[in-house]
């Protein structure tokens, strides 16, 4: 930017001609100033990286199905093998070596490949176990799940990154899930629903004590699974009780540690769940409205608890 580089030195040079700053001054802000307007354009250049890696990334793959589609009509199981197997190694490899750390754009491009190569070990794994292995549909996919588990858990390792905490908690979640269903013909709704809550609890808390980083996204995966898995166990007496217990205790826990995420979560649960069981156990009553309108005053206190509490502590 000649432009720029020229009008610091004439100010450079006025203020030095008037005494506020010396010569030596003028030269080390000189050189500072142009160094810095010369690195300007390459902070661009990571998101540009970035955006053309994810354009790539979704061309290369949605290319590589058209053209194997219209090649083959009935695409051969060895060529779908070799095209997810060959998918997840690129990827992965592509992963590696983004040199991630530098710049936070970097990193999330990074973040990104390698979940699609989570996706595509998964995918390989799946059409291994069933066309080649001849496994039945539910132990092809549970060995899928484990597979894609196996590829997230040390990718979120490595980078702590929130795409691959997202697969991580996915994988945890889908496999117990399966589990769940293989051990027995009808399991039961409520019994899926509960494995939700049990893991989600775990995460959240592991999340809490910051074990499990980002510590947000964490956070946000248990109380959304705390909930869906209430909401899918409400069919059975003991799940309504497990959803209106998890709305309280959301409350609870967001008033006695001053945070809000878990009363927002709170909220959630009350408008989706409480309704439900008054109408299940008082049909045609007021009592499910008027329970989320003293609700929402609850709220309304509890916000101006919070942000009273949070000022006089100076949070």
């Amino acid at each position: 930017m000649p432009e720029a580089t020229e009008t610091l030195h004439e100010q450079l040079a006025r203020w030095t001609s008037e005494g506020f700053i010396d010569s030596s001054q003028a030269g080390r802000i000189e050189a500072a100033e142009t160094a810095r307007i010369g690195a300007g354009p390459h902070r661009r250049l990571p998101l540009v990286a970035e955006i053309l890696g994810y354009v790539g990334a979704v061309v290369a793959v949605t290319a590589a199905v058209i053209t194997v589609h219209q090649v083959f009509r009935h695409v051969p199981p060895g060529a779908e093998l070799a095209i997810a197997g060959a998918a997840g190694a690129v990827l992965l490899i592509a992963g590696a070596a983004v040199p991630a750390g530098r710049q936070p754009a970097l990193d999330r491009l990074r973040s990104v490949l390698w979940l699609l190569a989570t996706v595509g070990v998964a995918a390989f794994v799946g059409l291994l176990t069933r066309d080649f292995l001849h496994m039945a549909d539910k132990n092809a996919l549970l060995a899928a799940e484990a597979a894609w588990l196996a590829a997230a858990i040390p990718l979120f390792w490595v980078t702590r990154a929130t795409a691959q905490h997202v697969a991580a908690f996915a994988g945890v979640i889908a496999l117990a899930e399966t589990g769940v269903d293989r051990l027995g013909p009808h399991p039961g709704s409520f019994w899926f629903g509960l494995t939700l809550w049990l893991l989600a609890a775990a995460w959240g808390l592991a999340s809490w004590r910051r074990y499990l980083r980002p510590e947000l996204t964490g956070l946000l995966l248990a109380g959304a699974g705390l909930l869906t898995g209430a909401m899918i166990g409400m069919d059975a007496a003991a799940g309504q009780a497990l959803g209106v217990a998890t709305v309280a205790g959301l409350f609870a826990l967001g008033v006695l540690s001053r945070r809000v995420l878990p009363i927002v979560f709170g909220a959630i649960g009350t408008v989706m769940i409480v309704p439900e069981v008054a109408h299940r156990y008082l049909p045609g009553s007021v009592w499910a409205p008027l329970t989320v309108a003293v609700t929402g005053l609850v709220l309304c206190g509890a916000a101006i608890w919070l942000a009273r509490s949070r000022h006089a502590t100076g949070a």
